[in-house]
């Protein structure tokens, strides 16, 4: 399990992570809904999902196959990430995840630390790999994850459709082993 931790950001404030807990439903819900509302970072633009589908997510989230993270700044829920091995046992030594933090807090080292602490489970679980996917467009994400040691393996050449637009999506990598 991860235990519940702080970090300070660029900005000087202090974010909170800890492991989501099914009572954290109802606000994941309503961050999805609001960060899929710029419908440029994110797949979902809105939950598909009920507050009890969600409840029953967060309570499948073992420690052993997978966590879902919450980070909370300020007592506001500001950032999700939520990252799962493989289910096969030929790629459970594979993990997989997916990230967003509040408009509020991009560029503050959030991410940086949601991503830290998924790679401290990802370890502690026997992952060897860590795998996800990025629009093309969302250059400041790729930066990120380019400066975390994530590598583009692939590329899906106009793999979505934002805003009217053709997307790639990039398939990006990091070995821990």
């Amino acid at each position: 399990m991860i235990e519940r931790t702080t970090a300070v950001l660029k900005n000087g404030r202090i974010a909170t992570i800890r492991m989501a807990v099914p009572d954290d439903a109802e606000r994941i819900t309503d961050f999805v809904n609001l960060v899929g509302s710029e419908k440029r970072f994110v797949l979902r633009e809105r939950a598909t999902w009920t507050i009890e589908e969600e409840r029953k997510t967060l309570a499948a989230a073992d420690g052993i196959g997978s966590i879902f993270l919450v980070a909370e700044v300020a007592g506001r829920l500001s950032g999700v990430l939520d990252i799962a091995r493989g289910r096969s046992p030929k790629n459970t030594h594979v993990a997989e995840f997916g990230m967003a933090c509040h408009p509020d807090c991009r560029r503050v080292g959030l991410g940086t630390a949601l991503i830290g602490r998924a790679i401290d489970w990802a370890r502690l679980a026997g992952v060897r790999k860590v795998n996800l996917e990025v629009f093309a467009t969302n250059k400041g994400a790729v930066a990120l994850y380019r400066r975390l040691g994530f590598e583009v393996e692939g590329r899906r050449k106009r793999e979505f459709l934002i805003e009217g637009r053709e997307v790639d999506g990039l398939l990006m990598a990091r070995w821990l082993q």
